[in-house]
């Protein structure tokens, strides 16, 4: 069996378990196409005369990883997900995590019953959301803003420092977690860095994952000196403009704890679709 014949079931489990619990589950594909390649992605499967019945997926992030999993319907308390979960947890032990994140739909019942079993505790929760036309004008006025021009252009080789600085303001990262995730992004190749410019000068980035006319933003920070003058808002509305253009769907997700982003995302048009918990897993 080929690669692309385990993610083809990958998905059709996937699809099978959203559609019986009324879910959205997260499984990174952007970074499951890619597994292995540069140890930041990793997943173990379970068979059952020939049909894959379970799923576990293991993505990393610098020293912090997040895993997700699904079991099929018809096919859950038999243990499979407890057994695989063992095989994830031996492997990330053997590992350099220092942050494990497991991660479920809210609105997983059976997610949330297994965790229940575990030593872990909530650590956060973030909205998946798309854009869905209501919000407003996508006129090319939407380049200025309150301090200037703002416009958009792919990134350099040589500004690898300012993505990796970008990142560190405006997610809390160390500079050696931004460089290793940052590495990773560029051995995959499969997204796209953005530089936002504010009058030709760097002023913010985001990344850009595109696949079957969905397109995904992720990284979407602003320079903690130039925030609040329109630069963010400017830049989000000509990268849906681009992706309208491409007849691509538009999605994002915003952490609950983050209001201003929150607020932003919706007057610009975008609709809270599911949310995706997250709860700490001690280690040690």
């Amino acid at each position: 069996m080929t690669k692309t014949d385990t993610l083809n079931q990958i998905e059709e489990l996937q699809q099978r378990c959203e559609q019986y619990e009324g879910i959205t589950l997260k499984l990174n594909w952007d970074m499951l196409r890619q597994p292995g390649k540069t140890g930041s992605t990793q997943y173990l499967v379970t068979y059952e005369e020939d049909m894959l019945v379970g799923f576990i997926g293991m993505y990393s992030f610098g020293n912090k990883m997040e895993v997700c999993g699904m079991v099929r319907p018809g096919y859950r308390r038999r243990g499979i997900f407890s057994a695989l979960w063992k095989q994830a947890e031996a492997i990330i032990r053997k590992g350099t995590v220092k942050t494990l994140l497991l991660n479920t739909p809210a609105g997983s019942a059976s997610g949330n019953a297994f965790l229940k079993t575990l030593p872990v505790a909530f650590s956060q929760a973030e909205y998946q959301m798309k854009w869905d036309g209501a919000g407003g004008s996508l006129a090319a006025a939407e380049a200025s803003s309150a301090a200037g021009l703002v416009t958009l252009r792919p990134s350099r080789p040589e500004e690898i420092p300012l993505l990796i600085t970008l990142d560190c303001d405006g997610f809390q990262m160390t500079k050696e977690e931004a460089a290793e995730m940052y590495g990773q992004q560029e051995q995959d190749g499969s997204e796209e860095h953005i530089i936002i410019e504010l009058d030709g000068q760097p002023a913010g980035k985001l990344r850009l994952w595109s696949e079957d006319n969905e397109t995904w933003i992720y990284g979407f920070v602003v320079d903690k000196k130039l925030r609040g003058l329109g630069i963010g808002r400017s830049a989000l509305m000509q990268t849906i403009e681009r992706e309208q253009h491409h007849h691509n769907g538009v999605n994002l997700e915003v952490a609950l704890d983050n209001p201003n982003a929150l607020r932003l995302y919706e007057s610009c048009g975008f609709v809270v679709l599911n949310q995706q918990d997250y709860y700490e897993y001690r280690l040690n």
